[in-house]
C-alpha cells in the first residue's frame, strides 16, 4: 500500500488501482477530524461508503469536490455521522442531476432505513407521496452464509465487496436480532473497514484465517468510555501482533493527536484526505 497526497478534487475515477480517500477520520462530533466517511475508487468506478451529516459540507470546502458527483453509495449503519447527508444527496441527484442514487445494501436494511430514518424528511414533494425507489437504485448484495454471522456479496464494478455483521449497538450483547444492523466491509478481499464495531477479536481472526487481510481500517474509541459501543484503544492493544501491525484506527477524537499509535504496535492512524493506494 502507498499513501498518496490530495491535489485539487477528489478523484472518483483512476487508472486501475484500488484507491481509498477519506473525507474523515474523526468520531461523531470532531469538527477536527471530521466524520469518517470515504471513497472508494477503482478505474472508471466510484463508491461513496457512509455520507454523514457532515460529508458535503467536507467535500465541497475542504476538498472542491460536489456531492452531486457522487454516484454510488454505501452505508454501513444509519448513525447521522453515516446517514446525515444522505438526504442532501438524494435531494441534489433527483432535482439538479434527474438522475437516482445507486444505493448498495440489504433487503432488511433498506426498509429500516427508509421507515425509520430517511422517510421523515424525503417522502412528501410537490408531485406527491415519494418512496424510497424514487430516490434511489437498489443494488443489492447476495447472502453468502448465515454462520459464523451473514456475509454479503458483491461485485460492483471490479470492486469486490463482501458485508459482513457487526455489533455496534446492541441490546443483548451476542444478539444480531436484538442490534442496530450495521456492517463492515471485506474489499477485494484483501483490505478490512470495520464501520463502528465493538471489540470483536474472534471476528477479526475468522476472517483473518479466511481471508488474506493486507490492510485494516479499525473503529477506535479513545477516550475508552464507550467499550460497548466502540472498540477502544486499550482493547485493540491487546490483539495479536499479526493483527494489529495491519491495522490503521479511524473513527478517533482530537485526544489521538496525543497517542503514539506506531509506538504501541499499530500502522498509525487513519489520515483525512489523503489517498491509499493498492496496485
Amino acid at each position: 500500500m502507498d499513501k498518496r497526497a490530495f491535489k485539487q478534487s477528489i478523484e472518483l475515477t483512476n487508472d486501475g488501482r484500488l484507491s481509498l480517500f477519506f473525507i474523515g477520520t474523526g468520531s461523531a462530533f470532531s469538527k477536527t477530524f471530521l466524520q469518517t466517511n470515504l471513497i472508494l475508487v477503482k478505474g472508471d468506478q466510484h463508491l461513496l461508503v457512509d455520507c454523514g451529516s457532515l460529508c458535503p459540507y467536507t467535500m465541497d470546502l475542504r476538498f472542491n469536490s460536489k456531492i452531486r458527483n457522487i454516484k454510488n453509495l454505501l452505508v454501513t449503519h444509519p448513525h447521522a455521522d453515516h446517514i446525515g447527508g444522505m438526504e442532501e444527496l438524494a435531494f441534489i441527484s433527483y432535482y439538479v442531476n434527474k438522475s437516482k442514487v445507486n444505493l448498495i445494501i440489504t433487503d432488511q436494511f433498506k426498509k429500516k432505513l427508509w421507515n425509520e430514518s430517511l422517510r421523515g424528511g424525503m417522502q412528501f414533494s410537490e408531485t406527491g407521496k415519494m418512496t424510497f425507489d424514487d430516490y434511489f437504485v437498489q443494488i443489492k448484495p447476495k447472502l453468502m452464509t448465515k454462520k459464523p454471522f451473514q456475509i454479503w456479496e458483491l461485485d460492483f464494478g471490479g470492486i469486490n465487496l463482501k458485508l459482513f455483521r457487526t455489533h455496534h449497538v446492541t441490546t443483548h450483547k451476542d444478539s444480531f436480532r436484538n442490534s442496530q444492523f450495521s456492517v463492515g466491509l471485506i474489499i477485494d478481499d484483501r483490505i478490512l473497514f470495520t464501520a463502528d464495531s465493538q471489540f470483536r477479536p474472534e471476528q477479526l481472526e475468522w476472517i483473518f484465517s479466511n481471508y488474506n487481510i493486507e490492510t485494516i481500517y479499525h473503529d477506535c474509541d479513545i477516550s475508552g468510555t464507550s467499550d460497548g459501543v466502540h472498540a477502544t484503544y486499550e482493547q485493540l492493544k491487546t490483539l495479536p501482533e499479526n493483527i494489529k501491525s495491519k491495522m490503521f484506527l479511524t473513527h478517533y477524537t482530537n485526544n489521538a493527536i496525543r497517542m503514539d499509535a506506531v509506538a504501541d504496535g499499530f500502522a498509525g492512524f487513519t489520515e483525512p484526505g489523503v489517498y491509499y493506494d493498492y496496485n
